[in-house]
């Protein structure tokens, strides 16, 4: 492998958390994207994933997902704001220095909104010493192609909030690797790589969804550009962590064991 941090989402596993974390270290991921449930539902909650974190080794990505966040009405404003502050104590009980908070999807989501929730966003997990993962959906309202959501974050120019690069959210929006020539890699905090056999447009918003969250194949078992992705960011001399997220109902009903350690032969298939 090269030097790149690496990582599993999670979700691909089945299984109880402590499970799903000694699976990802045998397997040979450096880190986890570790979800709210993943941590509330483990025996002994959030101290006791932080120890057996460190007992294996193993760091944390990201802690997610603060969802809707930025362009949230006004009226639900304050409920959102109080949402992240519990994700930031969250993250931080576990060891983890990082939030993951997508673009909003709400159909009333308020465009003019969401630089002064970003802001508010940065500001506060800067004094939690966090940093924010902003993530444009191929379904998000507004932010929703990662060249726009780039310009947004350049404007903007926040310290501690960076960029998510999801092979499948690019992809289903009709972006080719292209529009990562723009992108300075230290203002990529990850990369989430996949693939997928069936091509999905967001002029099929439902069945683009369906398949996100539950038929993404592991990269290089479908058709998506992996290797051109991958060739990209290598020459913009990317470092940061590169890793798989995969929603598939098929591999997360096989022992957490055998689908880890599938992802992390399919991550060096195609990042070595």
């Amino acid at each position: 492998m090269s030097n790149n941090p690496t990582f599993l989402n999670l979700v691909l596993l089945s299984g109880e958390t402590h499970a799903q974390l000694q699976a990802a270290k045998q397997a040979g991921f450096d880190r986890v994207e570790i979800w709210q449930n993943n941590i509330e539902s483990a025996e002994g909650g959030a101290a006791a994933v932080r120890e057996q974190a460190q007992q294996l080794g193993l760091g944390f990505i990201n802690c997610q997902v603060l969802s809707d966040f930025a362009g949230a009405p006004l009226d639900i404003r304050n409920e959102k704001r109080r949402q992240a502050q519990q994700f930031f104590q969250l993250a931080q009980a576990i060891g983890c220095d990082t939030v993951q908070a997508p673009a909003c999807t709400r159909a009333d989501c308020q465009a003019d909104l969401i630089d002064e929730d970003l802001r508010w966003l940065s500001a506060e997990a800067a004094r939690h010493q966090l940093r924010i993962m902003y993530e444009p959906m191929a379904w998000s309202t507004i932010d929703n192609r990662l060249e726009a959501t780039w310009q947004r974050l350049e404007r903007l120019a926040l310290p501690n909030v960076g960029l998510v690069v999801d092979l499948f959210h690019i992809t289903a929006r009709g972006d080719d690797a292209r529009v990562l020539d723009t992108i300075p890699p230290e203002q990529i905090y990850e990369v989430q790589l996949c693939d997928t056999v069936e091509a999905v447009t967001p002029g099929e918003m439902d069945r683009l969804i369906e398949t996100a969250r539950h038929r993404r194949l592991l990269p290089g078992d479908g058709n998506l550009p992996v290797a051109e992705f991958v060739d990209a960011l290598k020459r913009k001399g990317y470092r940061g962590p590169v890793g798989i997220e995969v929603f598939n109902d098929r591999l997360q009903q096989q022992p957490p064991q055998r689908a880890a350690q599938q992802a992390f032969a399919a991550l060096r298939r195609c990042w070595s």
